[in-house]
């Protein structure tokens, strides 16, 4: 909704509305007073040379224009949406369920946006009873599903089926990885001037060999290119390093111990 929009709805809500009370309405929206006061300023300005507002003293009421304006908003924005989402209904079942909150509590008070909502909408209220219906049914199959979901995580953790686990760099990761690694961790790094920074005693012909008290160095070089990316070989598990996150590809068994 447009900010002359906005003004109009907010003046045919009150029956007219004091200066001060409007712009109270529309200051929180900008960074200073000043710049609130000169939009609502030029809003008004243009509202009144189109005739949708008039003011009696520092009061603004709403033109015969203006309300004609604002319902056709409310339509457009509004019932026209409903429409819409009524077609295709559980696309978007939260902002339909918001907009059909909009019309039954604004209708509450505005007779003429319930009027406006009754002459244009395509749906009835049988229609939002069939929808409710057909919610119901698909919450009961993914309470279903979600019962057998709960099962296979438990069955799939039982065979060690692969898992994935994503964490921070940090001291205590480095922990961890010295901690799980049985043997070797084999490094492959893909920048040049990386794979320079690196000690001579981790080059082994064409590859870059670790120990795991070697982890917090290697941690500590790779803060100096945060853009390239390594992976790390530790005893069934494959780790990626980059920037300042690792995620591990492995054995349900052996990512828990990064856990």
């Amino acid at each position: 909704m447009t900010f002359n929009n906005s003004i109009l709805l907010k003046v045919k809500q009150s029956n007219g509305i004091e200066y001060n009370e409007l712009f109270n309405s529309v200051v929180s929206g900008y960074n200073n007073q000043n710049s609130a006061r000169a939009a609502l300023s030029r809003a008004l300005k243009n509202l009144e040379a189109f005739g949708q507002v008039k003011r009696e003293g520092s009061r603004i009421l709403l033109t015969d224009k203006g309300l004609a304006s604002i319902n056709v908003e409310m339509k457009d924005k509004l019932v026209l949406r409903l429409n819409d989402l009524m077609k295709k209904p559980l696309s978007d079942p939260e902002e339909l369920v918001r907009l059909l909150i909009i019309v039954s509590q604004r209708g509450e008070n505005d007779s003429d946006l319930l009027k406006n909502a009754r002459d244009n909408s395509t749906f009835t209220i049988t229609d939002i009873g069939e929808l409710r219906r057909e919610i119901s049914e698909r919450k009961k199959l993914l309470t279903r599903m979600d019962s057998l979901l709960s099962k296979q995580i438990s069955k799939l953790k039982e065979l060690d089926f692969n898992d994935i686990h994503s964490e921070k760099i940090s001291p205590a990761l480095a922990e961890k990885i010295m901690e799980a690694a049985e043997g070797d961790i084999t490094v492959e790094a893909f920048d040049e001037s990386l794979l320079e920074s690196l000690p001579l005693e981790w080059k082994k012909q064409s590859k870059v060999i670790i120990k795991g008290k070697n982890v917090k160095e290697l941690f500590s070089i790779l803060e100096k290119f945060p853009s390239s990316k390594v992976i790390l070989y530790i005893t069934g598990i494959k780790a990626v390093l980059y920037g300042e996150k690792a995620m591990f590809y492995g054995r349900y068994n052996l990512i828990q111990k990064f856990r």
